[in-house]
């Protein structure tokens, strides 16, 4: 039988519903940052986005919103407590597509995507590689790719080492280690942002 390297991160999460970062509304300084995500991505209304790790569903309702009834979003996360979280969160939402599920295990069609957003999850990847390459795949062409965090990559990695469990060893690669990542991927990057405002690096598949 082929082993799951999620299933101990699964677990961890499923024991995260309640955590104040999974469950709790956005508060002033997140949809702050927020604005940053929308400036980037605009205009939003009519796109299909791709949500690897969407935890409770909180983005992923900001996200509905953001396409509006034209567009899609397609949220997938490995943990099954936040899946069904989610559900609960978003019930009622046409526009939005669940699974409970590792974007590695999904075979989308390729470029099916105007967005793939990675949203608080980077550094939780087996195989990031791996989730490049498959994200270069779904994206259209000239579609956008994203990575952010509400914290930058020093407080998240500092987090993730003391978190000592399954997410121990979940750190953000330095910025060079990215730009190699997505490079080989055929993603260009158009830039890296890691300050006071937390991580964000904004990338595109050429056209």
């Amino acid at each position: 039988m082929k082993s799951n390297p999620y299933h101990n991160k699964a677990a961890f999460f499923d024991g995260q519903i309640d955590a104040a970062w999974a469950a709790d509304a956005y508060g002033p300084e997140e949809r702050r940052k927020l604005e940053r995500l929308r400036g980037e991505l605009a205009p939003l209304a009519g796109k299909s986005i791709l949500e690897p790790g969407c935890g409770t569903g909180r983005m992923t309702e900001v996200l509905s919103q953001w396409v509006g009834p034209s567009g899609a979003v397609t949220a997938l996360d490995i943990s099954p407590k936040m899946i069904a979280r989610a559900k609960q969160r978003l019930a009622g939402r046409e526009n939005i597509s669940l699974a409970r599920a590792a974007l590695e295990d999904i075979a989308f069609r390729s470029a099916c995507f105007d967005v793939v957003l990675h949203h608080q999850v980077f550094p939780h990847y087996h195989n990031p590689a791996r989730v490049l390459d498959i994200t270069a795949r779904v994206v259209k062409p000239g579609g956008a790719v994203i990575l952010c965090h509400f914290i930058n990559s020093a407080r998240m990695n500092d987090i993730h080492r003391k978190a000592g469990s399954a997410v121990a060893h979940d750190l953000m690669p330095k910025e060079s280690e990215l730009r190699r990542l997505f490079s080989a991927a055929g993603l260009t990057v158009k830039f890296v942002a890691d300050d006071d405002n937390g991580f964000f690096l904004s990338a595109h598949r050429p056209i």
